[in-house]
Protein backbone atom coordinates (compact mmCIF):
# COMPACT_ATOMS: atom_id res chain seq x y z
CA UNK A 1 0.00 0.00 0.00
CA UNK A 2 2.91 2.35 1.00
CA UNK A 3 4.39 1.65 -1.90
CA UNK A 4 1.44 2.44 -4.23
CA UNK A 5 1.26 5.84 -2.32
CA UNK A 6 4.65 6.63 -3.17
CA UNK A 7 4.43 5.49 -6.88
CA UNK A 8 1.23 7.96 -7.26
CA UNK A 9 2.78 10.78 -5.80
CA UNK A 10 5.41 10.31 -8.03
CA UNK A 11 3.82 9.92 -11.39
CA UNK A 12 2.38 12.94 -10.21
CA UNK A 13 5.29 15.00 -9.26
CA UNK A 14 6.73 13.96 -12.22
CA UNK A 15 4.07 15.42 -14.12
CA UNK A 16 3.42 18.64 -12.49
CA UNK A 17 7.42 19.18 -13.33
CA UNK A 18 6.69 18.33 -16.91
CA UNK A 19 3.78 20.61 -17.51
CA UNK A 20 6.25 23.23 -16.12
CA UNK A 21 9.28 22.55 -18.57
CA UNK A 22 9.62 23.85 -21.91
CA UNK A 23 11.05 21.87 -24.38
CA UNK A 24 14.08 23.54 -25.97
CA UNK A 25 15.63 20.54 -27.60
CA UNK A 26 17.26 20.57 -30.53
CA UNK A 27 15.24 19.36 -33.59
CA UNK A 28 16.39 18.17 -36.93
CA UNK A 29 14.38 19.02 -40.25
CA UNK A 30 15.30 18.44 -44.05
CA UNK A 31 14.79 19.97 -47.01
CA UNK A 32 13.23 18.45 -50.33
CA UNK A 33 14.24 14.99 -50.73
CA UNK A 34 13.44 15.23 -54.68
CA UNK A 35 16.08 17.45 -56.14
CA UNK A 36 17.46 18.39 -59.87
CA UNK A 37 20.73 17.37 -59.98
CA UNK A 38 21.63 21.09 -59.40
CA UNK A 39 19.86 21.70 -56.17
CA UNK A 40 21.10 21.33 -52.87
CA UNK A 41 19.51 18.84 -50.11
CA UNK A 42 19.60 20.96 -47.10
CA UNK A 43 19.67 19.48 -43.26
CA UNK A 44 18.53 21.85 -40.78
CA UNK A 45 18.95 22.44 -37.08
CA UNK A 46 16.34 24.17 -34.87
CA UNK A 47 17.46 25.07 -31.73
CA UNK A 48 14.32 26.94 -29.59
CA UNK A 49 15.04 29.17 -26.71
CA UNK A 50 18.72 29.96 -27.36
CA UNK A 51 19.96 34.17 -27.33
CA UNK A 52 23.66 32.68 -28.74
CA UNK A 53 24.21 31.03 -32.44
CA UNK A 54 24.78 27.32 -31.36
CA UNK A 55 27.54 25.73 -32.46
CA UNK A 56 26.91 22.84 -34.95
CA UNK A 57 28.76 20.21 -36.75
CA UNK A 58 26.61 18.70 -39.92
CA UNK A 59 28.19 14.82 -40.51
CA UNK A 60 29.99 13.96 -43.80
CA UNK A 61 27.24 11.79 -46.87
CA UNK A 62 28.54 9.29 -48.78
CA UNK A 63 28.37 10.82 -52.55
CA UNK A 64 27.26 13.98 -51.54
CA UNK A 65 29.50 17.20 -51.37
CA UNK A 66 29.04 19.97 -48.54
CA UNK A 67 29.15 23.51 -49.63
CA UNK A 68 27.36 26.73 -48.57
CA UNK A 69 26.06 26.72 -44.84
CA UNK A 70 23.76 29.50 -42.98
CA UNK A 71 22.59 30.87 -40.15
CA UNK A 72 19.02 32.04 -39.20
CA UNK A 73 17.69 33.62 -36.62
CA UNK A 74 14.32 34.56 -35.54
CA UNK A 75 13.43 36.93 -32.72
CA UNK A 76 9.45 37.15 -31.93
CA UNK A 77 7.42 38.12 -28.96
CA UNK A 78 4.58 35.91 -27.55
CA UNK A 79 2.75 36.92 -24.61
CA UNK A 80 4.97 39.66 -23.15
CA UNK A 81 7.49 37.55 -23.29
CA UNK A 82 10.54 37.28 -26.48
CA UNK A 83 11.43 34.07 -28.16
CA UNK A 84 14.35 33.31 -29.92
CA UNK A 85 14.68 30.77 -32.35
CA UNK A 86 18.26 29.44 -33.94
CA UNK A 87 18.12 27.66 -37.22
CA UNK A 88 21.35 26.33 -39.09
CA UNK A 89 21.43 24.76 -42.34
CA UNK A 90 23.87 23.31 -44.49
CA UNK A 91 23.43 22.84 -47.99
CA UNK A 92 24.72 19.29 -49.45
CA UNK A 93 24.97 18.62 -53.51
CA UNK A 94 25.36 15.18 -55.68
CA UNK A 95 28.23 15.05 -58.47
CA UNK A 96 25.76 12.47 -60.56
CA UNK A 97 22.40 11.75 -60.69
CA UNK A 98 20.65 8.46 -58.62
CA UNK A 99 18.96 7.42 -55.06
CA UNK A 100 21.13 8.48 -52.17
CA UNK A 101 19.84 6.46 -49.02
CA UNK A 102 21.38 8.08 -46.02
CA UNK A 103 21.41 6.22 -42.94
CA UNK A 104 20.78 7.12 -39.41
CA UNK A 105 23.47 9.69 -38.16
CA UNK A 106 24.35 12.27 -35.56
CA UNK A 107 24.24 15.84 -35.75
CA UNK A 108 26.59 17.87 -33.14
CA UNK A 109 24.96 21.01 -31.51
CA UNK A 110 26.87 22.42 -28.20
CA UNK A 111 28.99 19.30 -28.23
CA UNK A 112 25.73 16.97 -27.87
CA UNK A 113 24.87 14.71 -29.86
CA UNK A 114 21.25 14.78 -31.95
CA UNK A 115 20.60 11.66 -33.54
CA UNK A 116 18.17 11.74 -36.66
CA UNK A 117 16.43 8.78 -38.85
CA UNK A 118 17.57 8.41 -42.01
CA UNK A 119 16.69 9.76 -45.24
CA UNK A 120 16.28 8.61 -49.07
CA UNK A 121 17.20 11.70 -51.63
CA UNK A 122 16.38 11.21 -54.92
CA UNK A 123 18.14 13.35 -57.98
CA UNK A 124 16.42 13.48 -61.29
CA UNK A 125 18.58 13.08 -64.66
CA UNK A 126 18.94 16.74 -65.85
CA UNK A 127 21.62 18.57 -67.52
CA UNK A 128 24.35 18.48 -65.16
CA UNK A 129 25.64 21.81 -63.78
CA UNK A 130 29.41 22.07 -63.66
CA UNK A 131 30.29 22.09 -60.04
CA UNK A 132 33.49 23.50 -60.39
CA UNK A 133 31.76 26.83 -62.29
CA UNK A 134 30.63 29.39 -59.71
CA UNK A 135 28.48 32.24 -59.49
CA UNK A 136 29.43 35.86 -60.23
CA UNK A 137 28.71 36.17 -56.58
CA UNK A 138 31.00 33.52 -55.59
CA UNK A 139 33.58 34.74 -58.74
CA UNK A 140 34.29 38.24 -57.05
CA UNK A 141 35.58 36.37 -53.51
CA UNK A 142 38.37 34.84 -55.46
CA UNK A 143 42.06 36.05 -56.06
CA UNK A 144 43.03 37.19 -59.47
CA UNK A 145 43.87 34.94 -62.14
CA UNK A 146 47.37 35.39 -62.61
CA UNK A 147 47.55 33.43 -59.00
CA UNK A 148 46.86 29.97 -60.89
CA UNK A 149 50.33 29.95 -61.77
CA UNK A 150 51.04 28.92 -57.83
CA UNK A 151 50.47 25.47 -56.63
CA UNK A 152 48.94 26.60 -53.44
CA UNK A 153 48.41 30.32 -52.12
CA UNK A 154 46.10 31.89 -49.32
CA UNK A 155 43.00 34.27 -50.55
CA UNK A 156 41.55 36.69 -48.75
CA UNK A 157 38.90 38.35 -50.85
CA UNK A 158 35.68 40.95 -51.05
CA UNK A 159 32.74 40.73 -53.12
CA UNK A 160 32.76 44.55 -53.66
CA UNK A 161 35.51 46.68 -54.13
CA UNK A 162 33.53 49.75 -53.18
CA UNK A 163 30.37 50.07 -50.97
CA UNK A 164 28.59 52.95 -49.49
CA UNK A 165 27.92 53.41 -46.09
CA UNK A 166 26.12 50.82 -44.41
CA UNK A 167 26.07 49.00 -47.62
CA UNK A 168 27.00 45.12 -46.78
CA UNK A 169 30.00 43.14 -48.42
CA UNK A 170 30.75 39.73 -47.90
CA UNK A 171 34.62 38.19 -46.99
CA UNK A 172 36.31 35.29 -47.12
CA UNK A 173 39.57 33.67 -45.98
CA UNK A 174 40.08 30.48 -47.98
CA UNK A 175 43.21 27.97 -48.97
CA UNK A 176 43.66 26.84 -52.52
CA UNK A 177 45.43 23.55 -53.23
CA UNK A 178 45.97 22.87 -57.41
CA UNK A 179 44.65 19.21 -57.86
CA UNK A 180 47.67 18.16 -59.77
CA UNK A 181 50.47 20.01 -57.18
CA UNK A 182 53.29 17.65 -56.08
CA UNK A 183 52.66 17.97 -52.47
CA UNK A 184 50.72 16.45 -49.56
CA UNK A 185 49.64 19.03 -46.77
CA UNK A 186 48.21 19.00 -43.27
CA UNK A 187 46.74 21.74 -41.19
CA UNK A 188 48.71 22.83 -38.57
CA UNK A 189 46.77 24.61 -35.38
CA UNK A 190 44.17 25.59 -37.53
CA UNK A 191 41.80 27.18 -34.78
CA UNK A 192 44.74 29.22 -33.07
CA UNK A 193 45.94 30.21 -36.18
CA UNK A 194 42.44 31.61 -37.72
CA UNK A 195 42.00 33.52 -33.78
CA UNK A 196 44.85 35.18 -34.72
CA UNK A 197 44.13 36.18 -38.56
CA UNK A 198 40.60 37.43 -37.51
CA UNK A 199 42.45 39.59 -35.14
CA UNK A 200 44.01 41.23 -37.78
CA UNK A 201 41.77 41.76 -40.39
CA UNK A 202 38.34 42.55 -38.25
CA UNK A 203 37.74 46.32 -39.18
CA UNK A 204 37.31 48.71 -36.64
CA UNK A 205 33.94 50.58 -37.24
CA UNK A 206 32.26 47.54 -38.99
CA UNK A 207 28.81 46.05 -37.85
CA UNK A 208 29.71 41.94 -38.45
CA UNK A 209 27.31 39.47 -39.51
CA UNK A 210 29.08 35.82 -40.03
CA UNK A 211 27.83 32.57 -40.80
CA UNK A 212 29.85 30.57 -38.22
CA UNK A 213 32.02 28.00 -39.41
CA UNK A 214 32.79 24.88 -37.30
CA UNK A 215 34.59 23.50 -40.13
CA UNK A 216 36.42 23.61 -43.08
CA UNK A 217 34.48 23.24 -46.29
CA UNK A 218 35.96 22.28 -49.30
CA UNK A 219 35.12 22.17 -52.77
CA UNK A 220 36.42 22.09 -56.56
CA UNK A 221 36.79 25.02 -58.57
CA UNK A 222 38.49 26.37 -61.21
CA UNK A 223 40.18 29.32 -61.25
CA UNK A 224 41.56 30.50 -64.78
CA UNK A 225 40.95 27.32 -66.38
CA UNK A 226 43.15 25.43 -63.57
CA UNK A 227 41.28 22.97 -61.24
CA UNK A 228 41.66 23.81 -57.67
CA UNK A 229 40.30 22.68 -54.15
CA UNK A 230 39.20 25.62 -52.08
CA UNK A 231 39.02 24.71 -48.44
CA UNK A 232 37.13 27.67 -46.79
CA UNK A 233 37.51 28.84 -43.64
CA UNK A 234 35.66 32.11 -43.08
CA UNK A 235 33.00 34.03 -44.27
CA UNK A 236 31.23 36.81 -43.01
CA UNK A 237 29.45 39.94 -44.29
CA UNK A 238 29.94 43.54 -42.93
CA UNK A 239 28.42 46.78 -43.11
CA UNK A 240 30.59 50.13 -42.56
CA UNK A 241 28.81 52.19 -39.95
CA UNK A 242 31.73 54.94 -40.06
CA UNK A 243 33.20 56.93 -43.46
CA UNK A 244 36.34 55.19 -43.15
CA UNK A 245 38.01 53.18 -46.02
CA UNK A 246 38.56 49.42 -44.81
CA UNK A 247 41.74 47.64 -45.62
CA UNK A 248 42.41 44.16 -44.84
CA UNK A 249 45.92 43.79 -44.25
CA UNK A 250 48.34 41.12 -45.59
CA UNK A 251 48.00 37.58 -42.92
CA UNK A 252 49.91 34.15 -43.44
CA UNK A 253 49.14 31.24 -42.24
CA UNK A 254 51.13 27.57 -41.93
CA UNK A 255 50.50 24.36 -42.96
CA UNK A 256 51.96 21.26 -42.75
CA UNK A 257 53.76 20.37 -46.14
CA UNK A 258 55.77 17.38 -47.62
CA UNK A 259 56.53 16.11 -51.09
CA UNK A 260 53.88 13.72 -52.37
CA UNK A 261 56.58 10.61 -52.38
CA UNK A 262 55.76 8.50 -50.17
CA UNK A 263 58.64 8.60 -46.78
CA UNK A 264 59.41 11.86 -46.93
CA UNK A 265 58.59 14.33 -43.81
CA UNK A 266 56.74 17.43 -43.61
CA UNK A 267 57.77 20.38 -42.57
CA UNK A 268 55.91 24.23 -41.61
CA UNK A 269 55.71 26.50 -44.64
CA UNK A 270 53.94 29.96 -44.45
CA UNK A 271 51.74 30.76 -47.27
CA UNK A 272 50.49 34.82 -46.91
CA UNK A 273 47.78 36.70 -48.40
CA UNK A 274 47.65 40.06 -50.26
CA UNK A 275 46.18 43.12 -48.75
CA UNK A 276 42.44 44.18 -49.64
CA UNK A 277 41.28 47.36 -49.77
CA UNK A 278 37.45 48.09 -49.47
CA UNK A 279 36.75 52.39 -49.95
CA UNK A 280 33.57 53.37 -47.93
CA UNK A 281 31.30 55.92 -50.13
CA UNK A 282 29.32 58.28 -48.54
CA UNK A 283 25.29 58.54 -48.88
CA UNK A 284 24.20 61.48 -50.92
CA UNK A 285 22.75 64.23 -49.64
CA UNK A 286 19.37 64.21 -47.36
CA UNK A 287 17.89 65.23 -44.46
CA UNK A 288 17.94 61.55 -42.65
CA UNK A 289 21.27 60.05 -44.54
CA UNK A 290 22.61 59.58 -41.56
CA UNK A 291 19.67 57.47 -40.08
CA UNK A 292 18.30 56.05 -43.30
CA UNK A 293 19.12 51.85 -43.30
CA UNK A 294 21.31 50.64 -46.83
CA UNK A 295 19.84 47.75 -49.01
CA UNK A 296 16.71 46.65 -51.30
CA UNK A 297 13.62 46.18 -49.54
CA UNK A 298 10.08 45.69 -50.27
CA UNK A 299 7.13 45.87 -48.30
CA UNK A 300 4.74 43.55 -46.77
CA UNK A 301 1.66 45.09 -45.40
CA UNK A 302 -1.65 43.73 -43.68
CA UNK A 303 -4.46 45.17 -41.62
CA UNK A 304 -7.08 43.26 -39.63
CA UNK A 305 -9.76 45.22 -40.68
CA UNK A 306 -10.19 47.58 -43.46
CA UNK A 307 -13.99 49.00 -42.15
CA UNK A 308 -14.28 50.20 -38.41
CA UNK A 309 -15.86 52.00 -36.08
CA UNK A 310 -14.14 55.03 -33.93
CA UNK A 311 -12.92 53.98 -30.76
CA UNK A 312 -12.82 50.23 -32.18
CA UNK A 313 -9.23 49.01 -32.09
CA UNK A 314 -7.45 47.05 -35.51
CA UNK A 315 -3.88 45.22 -36.02
CA UNK A 316 -1.36 46.71 -38.84
CA UNK A 317 1.53 44.69 -39.55
CA UNK A 318 3.89 46.92 -41.22
CA UNK A 319 6.45 44.64 -42.50
CA UNK A 320 10.25 45.22 -44.44
CA UNK A 321 11.72 42.32 -46.36
CA UNK A 322 14.76 41.96 -48.44
CA UNK A 323 19.00 42.49 -48.32
CA UNK A 324 21.02 44.26 -46.01
CA UNK A 325 21.69 45.18 -42.20
CA UNK A 326 18.18 43.47 -41.19
CA UNK A 327 19.05 43.67 -37.23
CA UNK A 328 19.64 47.58 -37.71
CA UNK A 329 16.63 48.49 -39.36
CA UNK A 330 15.09 51.61 -37.28
CA UNK A 331 11.20 51.81 -36.67
CA UNK A 332 9.09 53.63 -38.87
CA UNK A 333 8.58 57.26 -37.03
CA UNK A 334 5.00 58.59 -37.45
CA UNK A 335 4.00 61.65 -37.00
CA UNK A 336 1.40 62.58 -34.08
CA UNK A 337 -2.54 63.24 -34.97
CA UNK A 338 -5.96 63.39 -33.84
CA UNK A 339 -7.39 60.93 -36.36
CA UNK A 340 -5.65 58.21 -34.59
CA UNK A 341 -3.77 56.96 -31.41
CA UNK A 342 -1.15 54.58 -32.51
CA UNK A 343 0.86 52.71 -29.65
CA UNK A 344 4.01 51.23 -29.85
CA UNK A 345 4.81 48.21 -32.26
CA UNK A 346 5.32 44.60 -31.19
CA UNK A 347 8.54 44.03 -32.97
CA UNK A 348 9.98 40.72 -34.65
CA UNK A 349 12.62 39.80 -37.05
CA UNK A 350 14.03 37.17 -39.71
CA UNK A 351 18.05 36.96 -40.08
CA UNK A 352 19.27 34.83 -42.64
CA UNK A 353 22.97 34.66 -42.98
CA UNK A 354 24.47 33.03 -45.82
CA UNK A 355 27.75 33.05 -47.48
CA UNK A 356 27.28 36.24 -49.92
CA UNK A 357 24.78 38.19 -48.42
CA UNK A 358 22.26 38.69 -45.17
CA UNK A 359 18.48 38.79 -45.56
CA UNK A 360 15.09 38.72 -43.45
CA UNK A 361 12.95 40.64 -42.21
CA UNK A 362 11.44 42.78 -39.75
CA UNK A 363 8.05 43.18 -38.32
CA UNK A 364 6.26 45.75 -37.04
CA UNK A 365 2.41 44.75 -35.50
CA UNK A 366 1.02 48.68 -34.65
CA UNK A 367 -2.18 48.45 -32.46
CA UNK A 368 -4.17 51.41 -33.76
CA UNK A 369 -7.42 53.06 -32.50
CA UNK A 370 -9.40 55.29 -34.79
CA UNK A 371 -10.91 58.48 -32.69
CA UNK A 372 -13.23 60.04 -35.85
CA UNK A 373 -14.99 58.56 -39.13
CA UNK A 374 -13.86 59.73 -42.60
CA UNK A 375 -11.60 57.50 -44.84
CA UNK A 376 -7.40 57.41 -44.39
CA UNK A 377 -5.08 56.39 -46.85
CA UNK A 378 -2.44 54.52 -44.36
CA UNK A 379 0.15 55.92 -46.45
CA UNK A 380 -0.39 59.30 -45.30
CA UNK A 381 1.03 58.39 -41.61
CA UNK A 382 3.45 54.66 -42.20
CA UNK A 383 6.50 55.75 -44.58
CA UNK A 384 9.79 54.22 -44.03
CA UNK A 385 12.66 55.45 -46.26
CA UNK A 386 16.11 53.83 -46.93
CA UNK A 387 18.58 53.87 -49.70
CA UNK A 388 19.23 51.26 -52.54
CA UNK A 389 23.32 50.74 -53.12
CA UNK A 390 22.26 49.42 -56.61
CA UNK A 391 20.11 52.35 -57.89
CA UNK A 392 22.36 54.96 -55.75
CA UNK A 393 19.01 56.16 -54.51
CA UNK A 394 16.52 56.98 -51.91
CA UNK A 395 13.35 55.17 -51.90
CA UNK A 396 10.45 55.44 -49.29
CA UNK A 397 8.30 52.03 -48.03
CA UNK A 398 4.63 53.52 -48.08
CA UNK A 399 1.18 51.93 -47.29
CA UNK A 400 -1.02 50.87 -49.81
CA UNK A 401 -3.85 50.42 -47.65
CA UNK A 402 -6.87 52.62 -46.93
CA UNK A 403 -8.87 52.58 -43.54
CA UNK A 404 -12.80 53.68 -43.22
CA UNK A 405 -13.82 54.94 -40.46
CA UNK A 406 -17.45 55.12 -40.20
CA UNK A 407 -19.27 57.10 -37.59
CA UNK A 408 -21.87 56.55 -34.66
CA UNK A 409 -24.60 56.29 -36.83
CA UNK A 410 -23.57 53.64 -38.72
CA UNK A 411 -22.32 51.78 -35.44
CA UNK A 412 -25.69 51.86 -34.23
CA UNK A 413 -27.77 50.87 -37.10
CA UNK A 414 -25.43 48.31 -37.67
CA UNK A 415 -24.52 46.80 -33.88
CA UNK A 416 -27.20 44.62 -33.68
CA UNK A 417 -26.02 42.64 -36.89
CA UNK A 418 -22.12 42.79 -36.22
CA UNK A 419 -22.32 42.66 -32.39
CA UNK A 420 -19.29 45.08 -32.65
CA UNK A 421 -18.17 47.42 -29.79
CA UNK A 422 -15.53 49.54 -29.97
CA UNK A 423 -12.53 49.93 -27.20
CA UNK A 424 -14.36 52.87 -25.45
CA UNK A 425 -17.99 51.48 -25.28
CA UNK A 426 -19.61 51.54 -21.76
CA UNK A 427 -15.92 52.91 -20.42
CA UNK A 428 -18.11 55.03 -17.74
CA UNK A 429 -20.03 51.71 -16.19
CA UNK A 430 -16.45 49.87 -16.19
CA UNK A 431 -15.11 49.66 -12.44
CA UNK A 432 -11.61 50.62 -12.01
CA UNK A 433 -11.49 49.14 -8.49
CA UNK A 434 -11.84 45.72 -9.85
CA UNK A 435 -8.74 43.62 -9.39
CA UNK A 436 -6.71 42.67 -12.25
CA UNK A 437 -6.15 38.97 -12.24
CA UNK A 438 -3.14 37.26 -14.31
CA UNK A 439 -3.91 33.44 -14.18
CA UNK A 440 -0.76 32.88 -16.17
CA UNK A 441 1.10 33.60 -12.59
CA UNK A 442 -1.82 32.25 -10.76
CA UNK A 443 -1.59 28.72 -12.35
CA UNK A 444 2.28 28.74 -11.86
CA UNK A 445 2.19 29.54 -8.35
CA UNK A 446 -0.84 27.04 -8.04
CA UNK A 447 1.38 24.10 -9.28
CA UNK A 448 4.32 24.91 -7.24
CA UNK A 449 2.02 24.63 -3.95
CA UNK A 450 1.45 21.09 -5.60
CA UNK A 451 4.75 20.36 -6.12
CA UNK A 452 5.73 21.37 -2.16
CA UNK A 453 2.59 19.50 -1.30
CA UNK A 454 3.68 16.37 -2.84
CA UNK A 455 7.22 16.39 -0.91
CA UNK A 456 5.58 17.02 1.96
CA UNK A 457 3.42 13.97 1.64
CA UNK A 458 6.07 11.89 0.00
CA UNK A 459 7.78 12.83 3.08
CA UNK A 460 5.20 11.59 5.44
CA UNK A 461 4.70 8.44 3.84
CA UNK A 462 8.68 7.43 4.01
CA UNK A 463 8.69 8.24 7.40
CA UNK A 464 5.16 5.91 8.85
Amino acid sequence: MKLYVILSIILCFSCTIHAQVINNDPTIEFGAKNLKIDEPFTISVVVPGEENRPSVSFPEINGLEKRSKSATSSINTVGGEKVVVQTISQQYFALKEGTYVIPAFFVTVNGLKVKSDGITVEYNTRVLINPEVISEEDLALLPEVENNEEDVFLSVGANKKSVFMREGFALGISLYVAENAPIQMDFYQVNVQLQSILKKIRPVGCWEENVGIEEIIKRKIEIGGRKYTEFNLYQAQFFPMTLQDIIFPSVTLEMLVGSAKAGEGKMLKSFRSGVVKVTVKPLPPHPLKDQVAVGQYKLVERLSSALVYPGESIRYLFRIEGKGNIAAIPTPEIIANSSFDFYPPDISQLIKRSNQNVSGEKSFDYFVVPRQDGTFPLGRYFQWVYFDPKSAKYDTLTSLKTLQVKGEDYKLGNISLHGSTGLYDNLERLDSSQEYFDFKQILKELTNAIVILLLFTMGWVLRK
